[in-house]
């Protein structure tokens, strides 16, 4: 009978011994999983609040009012009436805009940031074709973002992009060199903001 409780003993602890290996090969799987897929996550999605350029992050240029967003297509139809509706129909989901004043030689002028988080890259590329006006011309060498363009006015220059999942654009009210290079600039630190 010794023999009998000595071979189940040693069965049982056999078990015992392969259930601890299992509990921590078991344990060690959910610990990676977690690692590489529960918490490791990566960066956070981008907000477009945390997009538009701060107080003299563009060296001279200061915010001058607050900042308008929108969240819901009625907000963004209360910023901007009937211009709200290509970016409703192709994915909106969060605008922040932003205007600024400095200097452009000696000159005063105001400048002013528009981005719109437009959800993925098909619906931001949708929207900055849709709002095509016909009269800019491509912005090819060092431009922000998948594609780029300027448009030049009487008193103004706009420069728009998208790239990622945003649609950016940027007006200054001068339609000179030293105008366009700020509002290149701007659109350039945004760019960059996007892909951090």
């Amino acid at each position: 009978m010794t023999g009998e409780i000595q071979t189940r003993d040693t069965g049982f602890r056999s078990v015992l011994v392969v259930g601890r290996r299992l509990l921590t090969v078991a344990g060690l799987c959910l610990c990676l999983g977690l690692v590489f897929c529960g918490c490791n996550q990566g960066p956070a999605a981008k907000d477009v609040v945390d997009l538009i350029p701060l107080d003299n992050d563009i060296s001279g240029w200061t915010r001058t009012g607050p900042m308008q967003i929108a969240e819901t297509g009625q907000q963004l139809y209360d910023m901007i009436d009937g211009e709200a509706q290509p970016y409703i129909d192709n994915g909106f989901v969060k605008c922040a805009f932003q205007k600024y004043s400095g200097t452009v030689g000696s000159n005063q002028v105001e400048l002013e940031v528009r981005v719109f988080d437009m959800a993925d890259t098909a619906n931001a590329r949708k929207v900055y074709e849709a709002v095509t006006t016909g009269s800019e011309v491509p912005w090819t060498q060092d431009n922000p973002g998948a594609a780029a363009r300027i448009e030049q006015s009487l008193f103004s220059y706009k420069v728009d992009f998208w790239g990622d999942r945003f649609y950016v654009w940027v007006t200054i009210q001068d339609a000179t060199d030293p105008g366009l290079a700020v509002a290149k600039f701007f659109a350039g630190n945004i760019w960059a903001a996007i892909k951090e």
